[in-house]
C-alpha cells in the first residue's frame, strides 16, 4: 500500500444523455398516468353521473394519491435531496444541489461487523442492476447500525458509480485496514486491486432490463390515452 501519495478526491459525474432520457421517460409517464387517473375520473363523472362513476373515480383517486404524493414531494424538496457524490480522505459524501452536505459516511465512523467479514455486498430483494455495500457505522447517538451504501442519485444516471465504490473501498483499506473486506465485493464491481481501477463495462442487463420496462410502460399508458380518445370520438 503506498501511503505516501494523496488520497484523491473523485466526484460523481452523470450520463447527461441517459438522464435526459430517463427524465423525459419519467414526465411521458407522469403527464398520461395524471391524464388518466386524476382528470379521466372526471370526465366520466361529468358525462355519466357522480353515482354511475363514484367506485370507479374513488380508486382511480386512491391510485392517483399514492403516486402523485411522492412526485410532488420529489419535486418540491429535489434542490434539498442528493445530487452529486464526493469521496475524499474522510469517507463518502453526499451534496444537494446547493452543495450542501445532506448525508456522510465517515471512515473513521466505520465499526466491524461482528461478521466474517466487516464489508460485503447485498442484493436487495428486486434489484438486479448492481449490489449494494453494506457496512456497521457508529451513528451520532452512540449506536451501531448497519447501512447499505447505493452510489445512485434521483433521476440521474451516475456513470461512474463502479470507480465510486473502488475508491471508497480503497479508502476503508487504507485508513481503517482493521476493517476486513470480503474478497467477493472486488469480483462484483470488477475491481482490480493491484490498480484499484474497474474494468470498462457498459451499461448492465438490469440496467437495460429497467430502461425497457420505462418503455413499455409508456407505451402501455400512451396505448391507453389512444384508445380512450378513439371511445370518446
Amino acid at each position: 500500500m503506498n501511503t505516501e501519495s494523496p488520497f484523491q478526491r473523485i466526484e460523481s459525474t452523470t450520463n447527461k444523455l441517459m438522464t435526459i432520457v430517463l427524465n423525459i421517460l419519467f414526465f411521458i409517464i407522469f403527464i398520461p398516468f395524471t391524464i388518466l387517473f386524476v382528470l379521466g375520473p372526471v370526465y366520466g363523472i361529468y358525462k355519466r353521473g357522480f353515482e354511475t362513476m363514484m367506485y370507479p373515480a374513488l380508486v382511480c383517486w386512491g391510485i392517483s394519491v399514492l403516486i402523485l404524493i411522492p412526485a410532488i414531494r420529489y419535486y418540491i424538496k429535489r434542490k434539498t435531496l442528493k445530487s452529486k457524490i464526493v469521496i475524499d480522505e474522510t469517507g463518502l459524501l453526499f451534496y444537494n444541489a446547493k452543495n450542501e452536505i445532506v448525508d456522510q459516511i465517515l471512515y473513521k465512523d466505520l465499526r466491524s461487523s461482528k461478521q466474517n467479514f466487516d464489508i460485503y455486498t447485498v442484493n436487495p430483494v428486486g434489484s438486479g442492476i448492481a449490489p449494494l455495500l453494506e457496512i456497521t457505522i457508529q451513528s451520532e447517538k452512540k449506536e451501531e447500525i448497519t447501512r447499505r451504501i447505493d452510489m445512485n442519485l434521483p433521476l440521474k444516471v451516475v456513470k461512474n458509480k463502479y470507480t465510486l465504490y473502488a475508491h471508497f473501498l480503497r479508502g476503508i483499506v487504507n485508513f481503517r485496514p482493521d476493517l476486513k473486506v470480503n474478497p467477493m465485493i472486488f469480483q462484483s464491481y470488477s475491481i482490480d486491486t493491484e490498480t484499484w481501477k474497474v474494468n470498462s463495462r457498459g451499461v448492465s442487463l438490469g440496467g437495460w432490463l429497467l430502461i425497457l420496462t420505462a418503455l413499455i410502460i409508456t407505451a402501455l399508458i400512451c396505448g391507453f390515452v389512444f384508445i380512450l380518445s378513439e371511445t370518446r370520438n
